[in-house]
Formats: C-alpha cells, sequence, structure tokens
C-alpha cells in the first residue's frame, strides 16, 4: 500500500530513498511557481540548474536567440539573469529554452532526480499533477511531497502547498496511508485556506516579496487549481506532460484505477 510522505526542506533529501518512488518538488515562492509560469507563456523548456555556474555552463548548448537566464541567489538577481517572478517573464520566454537558477526550488529538483518521476508543483497545478501521478503509481511506490524550504530553514508556504497536495492525494487514493508530516500538512492546510494570502504574507518569503513590491507576484501564486498542465522534469529539462490523444497513460502501465 503507497505511503504518502512530506519532507520539510531540501536538505532533508535523502536521494537513495527516492529510488522506485514519485516526487512532487514544492517551491511555491517562487521557483516551482516560475517552472509553470515559463511554460505556460511558451518556454519551450526550464532547465533547472544549482547555482549560477552552472546556468553559464548551458549557454555552449545554445544559440544566444534560443535561450533566457532567470534565476536569483538568496534573493539578489543574478548579473545578466531576469529575476525568477512569475508576473514579468510572460514577454520573455516565448519559444525560449529557460535556463534557472535559484537558491531553494532549482536544487530541490535536481537533488530529487533519483525519482522515478518527478514533478515541478505549485497551488496553481497541484490538482493536475496529482491526478497525473495517482494515473500511473503502482502499489508498491510512495509519493514523496518535498518542500525546498529556504537556505535550510522550514518554510510555511510549502508547507501549505504540501497540505494542498495531500488533500487532493486523499481525495483520489483514500486508501494510502498518510506519514505524520503528510497528516500534520493536511490539517495546516486546512485551518489556512481560507486566509492563504494572509499566510502566505506574512512568512519570511512573502514579507521579503512585499517589501520589494511584488505583491502581484503573491496574488498570482495563491491560486489553486487554475492550471491543468503538468510540468515534469525528464534528464535534466522540464516540460509540459504530453498525454495520447485519447487521453491514456503509457502502454503496460499498470496503476492505481481512479474513483469514478
Amino acid at each position: 500500500m503507497s505511503k504518502i510522505h512530506v519532507v520539510l526542506k531540501k536538505e532533508d533529501i535523502i536521494s537513495e530513498k527516492l529510488k522506485g518512488q514519485v516526487a512532487i518538488v514544492l517551491d511555491v515562492l517562487l521557483a516551482t511557481t516560475t517552472i509553470a509560469a515559463c511554460l505556460e507563456s511558451g518556454a519551450t523548456e526550464v532547465i533547472p540548474v544549482l547555482d549560477e555556474n552552472a546556468a553559464l555552463k548551458f549557454l555552449r548548448k545554445f544559440h544566444p536567440d534560443e535561450f533566457i537566464l532567470i534565476g536569483e541567489k538568496n534573493g539578489r538577481v543574478l548579473d545578466g539573469f531576469i529575476a525568477p517572478n512569475p508576473i514579468i517573464l510572460s514577454k520573455y520566454v516565448k519559444g525560449k529554452s529557460v535556463i534557472l537558477a535559484t537558491t531553494n526550488g532549482t536544487v530541490a529538483l535536481r537533488r530529487s532526480e533519483m525519482a522515478t518521476k518527478l514533478y515541478a508543483g505549485s497551488l496553481r497545478n497541484g490538482e493536475a499533477i496529482v491526478q497525473d501521478a495517482v494515473k500511473s503509481l503502482k502499489p508498491t511506490q510512495d509519493i514523496i511531497v518535498i518542500c525546498s524550504g529556504s537556505q535550510g530553514q522550514f518554510c510555511l508556504e510549502d508547507f501549505y502547498g504540501a497540505g494542498y497536495l495531500v488533500t487532493c492525494f486523499n481525495k483520489l487514493l483514500p486508501s494510502a496511508t498518510l506519514t505524520d508530516g503528510a497528516l500534520a500538512s493536511r490539517l495546516f492546510y486546512q485551518q489556512n485556506h481560507a486566509d492563504r494570502y494572509q499566510l502566505l504574507a506574512s512568512s519570511a518569503v512573502g514579507k521579503f516579496l512585499l517589501e520589494h513590491n511584488c505583491e502581484e507576484d503573491l496574488q498570482y501564486v495563491i491560486h489553486e487549481n487554475c492550471d491543468q498542465n503538468v510540468p515534469i522534469y525528464d534528464n535534466c529539462h522540464i516540460v509540459w506532460k504530453e498525454e495520447k490523444e485519447d487521453g491514456t497513460v503509457e502502454e503496460g502501465n499498470e496503476g492505481w484505477t481512479l474513483p469514478r
């Protein structure tokens, strides 16, 4: 029987334990929300990297017109990069490969790449990701929801996002066992859902964004289940999950049957 786990920050990721499992990485403010925004605005792919140096190494693979650099380190926009704020990106990313370097979210994604299936999750697309994960989930697989955290610290917004995902999983997969962390995140989500803007605004990263006039980004982040696309990590690249025309999953995939 599958279990649903929640990892509280990227420093707690144990790569070996992700082998054979399904993982969803959350950096609600802002990296994984930014990834979905880039793809939604027409980027051909997003390449998450560990840091500025790793981003610059990728430049050799592209013509100057084919890519765009987006990134920050400890909240400071990197020189020559665009800020990773989802609101401003639509006019820059269409038709481009996005090379994204952030302090927390992209690091969490790269540390999680040993998972059999890996998603970049956000509040905006969480339900679509959960539906896709459940369609292909095997009874022997566990689900690991990974909060990126911030520079080694627990983050309210990621824990809230984890609770949102756990709640979605609980509806579609009620037989799954919740670990204590998963149960706590679900309860936290349920208690704070009605006031989620205030919750995110009161978090450390939320306060930082508001201090830097990014309220519009915060408003963008809090909308749940408004994006039906599924960003999936594949060999260092994140792209939209493509389904067959008839809506079926890959041949031979004996996963759970969704309740009707």
